[in-house]
C-alpha cells in the first residue's frame, strides 16, 4: 500500500446475481446452520474498472451440503483521474481498506438481494448477518 491513501472516487455501474438456489429437500428444519463466505476480486485495466464477487453458502452443521446458495457480484468504475494511484511497478494495488470498502457494498448487496428472493418462503429467516470483512480481505489486493 503507497504511504499517502487518498480517496479513491469510484461509481457503482452494475449489479448482478450471479447465483441463486434454494434446495429445499437439503432443509432441515431443527438442524442448527452455518454460512461459507467467499470474496474475491477482478480488474478490468482497460476501462479502469474493478469487479467484486461475494458468495453465502448456507448449510448445516453437521452436512456440508448448501441448502441455499447465493453469489452476487458489483462492477465498479475508477474515476480515470484516481486509477493511477492504484498503479505500482507493472501491477495495480488495491489497497486494504479500499478492498474492505468495496466488499462491505458487495456484501449489503447480497444482503438486500437474499431478502427480495426468499420472500414468502421457508428460508426467508435466514439473513445474511453482519459480516468482519476486514477478515475476506486481510491485505492489499494484489494483481500483477
Amino acid at each position: 500500500m503507497k504511504e499517502t491513501e487518498k480517496n479513491i472516487g469510484f461509481s457503482i455501474i452494475q449489479l448482478s446475481t450471479e447465483q441463486f438456489a434454494l434446495l429445499p429437500e437439503a432443509y432441515q428444519v431443527s438442524e442448527p446452520a452455518q454460512i461459507q463466505h467467499e470474496l474475491s476480486f477482478g480488474i478490468d485495466k482497460e476501462n479502469k474498472r474493478i469487479y467484486v464477487k461475494k458468495t453465502a453458502r448456507f448449510h448445516h452443521v453437521e452436512n456440508n451440503h448448501p441448502f441455499s446458495i447465493i453469489t452476487v457480484s458489483c462492477q465498479f468504475q475508477v474515476n480515470p483521474d484516481d486509477w493511477s494511484m492504484l498503479e505500482e511497478a507493472h501491477k495495480i494495488v488495491l489497497p486494504q481498506n479500499f478492498g474492505i470498502h468495496l466488499g462491505m457494498l458487495v456484501v449489503g448487496t447480497l444482503r438486500g438481494v437474499l431478502y427480495t428472493k426468499t420472500e414468502n418462503t421457508i428460508f426467508n429467516h435466514f439473513i445474511l448477518p453482519t459480516i468482519d470483512v476486514t477478515a475476506l480481505v486481510p491485505n492489499d489486493v494484489i494483481f500483477e
